[in-house]
């Protein structure tokens, strides 16, 4: 193992400084980081600020979003804070992700340079950079997603099951989605141990499930309140019905929503003038009758959609349909895949690694975490966009793979 030297140990708060500092330059560049999706977070935030509660712009209550995101922008806003300094709040989150890689990577490897490549690729990755400034719950999510793994990594028993809880039931409470995901953590657990977690080893988990199910219920409980229907959001379309026929239907060769096709679109308009004269509930049962008769009459292109889709949520960037488009800034795209597929293939001979040599246990948290997002946003809905929290795992990875490919050449030299 190698030990830190008097130099070695500013590595952690350079990489905090220099990540932060890296995300903040993208707001010099004449492009707007707002989503259409960013009021929906802002209103709600702005209503708790105000002490109105949990409402929307007209003072309704709402139940459109869960309330991880909208609570995070009401904590910076309440404090004085403006969109710049969510913004720097958000910047700092990709710092202190930085940091956390290095620690989790120290921790696995014992190595200084691996931990050092680690943080550098998590500071300095384009994908995350660019994702960092925009009003979207991905920055909060990668924060949370990077912390629970350094929660299974770097603590251990009562601490680590406590913290895991917690951040397990924020990120429920941010995404809905990542309401299953400490099942993926505990079958990952399970692969590891064995039988062995069928004993005193289980309770910890009991606590992560009631720690994650109880403000998620609390929350769907309130939403119940308010719309009538028990869950942890409540908004007026056919979520899931529709994306699982949108999956089997789309015919674009790249991103569903590209404008240029104009599919996504049209089908979303068309979703709107169905709910307006048939409800909500109808058109779900529509929308699920669709996808089953593509499956049943055509399964053979509808597997070929969702295969296509699924190849795009890997391989696109977020952003990419806008940068695409942009009068000036088309030409980022290209820069930014280039290096999101070098750093991808990379990702993976660091996962193949871990698999081939045995020695994935010790980062089973972020396998976990790599897993849930391969199964769970790309079967149902893959937006490349759903993609963005993994980025710094997919550093993580790639920095195994990269510096395992050193130390090789230089045995061999």
């Amino acid at each position: 193992m190698d030990t830190p030297t008097p130099a070695g140990r500013v590595w952690p708060w350079a990489l905090v400084t220099v990540a932060t500092l890296v995300r903040l330059v993208p707001l010099l560049l004449p492009f707007d980081f707002a989503g259409p999706d960013s009021v929906t977070y802002l209103e709600p935030a702005r209503s708790l600020v105000a002490g109105l509660g949990y409402a929307d712009a007209s003072g309704a209550a709402s139940a459109l979003r869960p309330p991880g995101y909208p609570l995070f922008l009401a904590g910076v806003f309440s404090l004085g804070g403006d969109l710049r300094a969510l913004r720097c709040a958000q910047a700092l989150l990709g710092g202190i992700s930085a940091l956390l890689v290095f620690a989790v990577l120290r921790r696995v490897t014992g190595n200084q340079t691996t931990a050092r490549l680690g943080g550098l690729l998590v500071a300095l990755d384009p994908i995350a950079v660019g994702q960092s400034p925009f009003v979207l719950r991905e920055a909060l999510l990668s924060a949370l997603l990077v912390g629970l793994v350094a929660a299974q990594v770097l603590l251990r028993d009562r601490p680590r099951a406590l913290l895991s809880g917690v951040l397990l039931g924020a990120l429920a409470l941010t995404h809905q989605l990542y309401v299953i995901l400490g099942g993926f953590l505990f079958l990952a657990a399970a692969l590891a141990q064995g039988r062995r977690i069928l004993g005193a080893r289980l309770l910890p988990w009991i606590g992560v499930g009631l720690l994650v199910f109880t403000p998620a219920f609390l929350w769907a409980r309130r939403t119940e309140r308010v719309t009538g229907h028990l869950s942890l959001s409540a908004s007026a379309n056919a979520v899931p019905a529709r994306e699982l026929w949108l999956t089997t239907a789309c015919p674009n060769a790249w991103l569903n929503g590209d404008d240029v096709a104009g599919f996504q679109a049209a089908a979303f308009a068309e979703e709107r003038a169905l709910i307006d004269s048939l409800g909500v509930e109808q058109v779900k049962a529509i929308y699920y009758a669709r996808a089953r008769a593509n499956w049943t009459h055509h399964p053979l292109r509808s597997a070929a959609r969702l295969t296509l889709m699924n190849f795009w949520y890997w391989a696109e960037i977020p952003g990419s349909i806008r940068l695409a488009r942009h009068p000036r800034l088309f030409w980022v795209r290209w820069v930014l895949i280039a290096f999101h597929w070098a750093r991808l293939a990379a990702a993976v001979a660091g996962v193949l690694y871990l698999l081939r040599s045995g020695s994935w246990r010790s980062l089973q948290a972020p396998l976990a975490c790599l897993a849930f997002l391969a199964a769970a946003p790309a079967l149902l809905y893959p937006v490349p966009r759903y993609l963005g929290p993994g980025v710094p795992l997919l550093d993580l990875f790639a920095a195994l793979a990269i510096a395992r490919s050193w130390a090789t050449r230089r045995s061999r030299a």
